[in-house]
């Protein structure tokens, strides 16, 4: 099946995500009663904090989004934060093809993490003739700790991934888009920060109250 995506994507939403990654994963993720009240109050939780902050989202996204010239030392973390992201981050893997279908992509993903809470994301096919990206941005929840786990909610507020940190420079792909990868997956920390110029000019969440 081929993937059609139009570039630049200001937002991803869960339909075009499943097209991305088709046949990337092996088993959809077993929806336990825990794993799911879990998402359900991330989600119930960032609706929270993004109805009681509307029109404050910026196309400016400050700490890290778009600043080449160095990374943001916080003082102190904000509220909602982690440890593991007192300063913006960017991290880089590839999400593999099960030997099985044939017919599949392997897609490279980055992600920005921000500690004002918010997100941003170039996923890219790898191995396509002409290599189809989309890109999309929204806020991370804190839904697990020993090891830091996040939740990645997309502006849909649909899950794009769970993750959880193996240390401050590396990230485990537990779920991603509702399916766990084939291998296990990780994404390392990247020198420079990518503010995925892509969505420079859209304007952000606000992630935190």
């Amino acid at each position: 099946m081929k993937l059609r995506i139009t570039r630049p994507l200001a937002t991803l939403s869960a339909v075009l995500l499943i097209g991305l990654v088709a046949g990337c994963a092996q088993t959809p993720v077993q929806e336990h009663s825990g794993r799911a009240s879990t998402l359900s109050d991330a989600q119930e939780k960032a609706r929270g904090q993004r109805d009681g902050s509307k029109n404050k989202g910026s196309s400016q996204v400050a700490i890290g989004f778009g600043d080449k010239g160095g990374l943001t030392h916080a003082a102190a973390l904000p509220k909602g934060g982690i440890r593991e992201l007192y300063e913006a981050k960017t991290f880089l893997g590839t999400i593999s093809c099960a030997a099985t279908q044939v017919n599949c992509s392997p897609v490279q993903f980055t992600v920005t993490l921000s500690p004002s809470g918010m997100w941003r994301m170039r996923a890219t096919e790898i191995s396509a003739t002409t290599p189809n990206a989309a890109v999309a941005q929204g806020c991370w929840h804190q839904i697990g700790s020993e090891p830091t786990r996040i939740l990645l909610e997309t502006q849909q507020q649909t899950v794009l991934a769970d993750l959880s940190f193996v240390h401050d420079q590396q990230l485990r792909v537990n779920v991603f888009n509702y399916v766990t990868p084939t291998l296990e997956t990780h994404l390392s920390r990247q020198q420079d920060i990518d503010g995925i110029d892509e969505l420079q000019n859209q304007t952000g969440p606000a992630c935190r109250p």
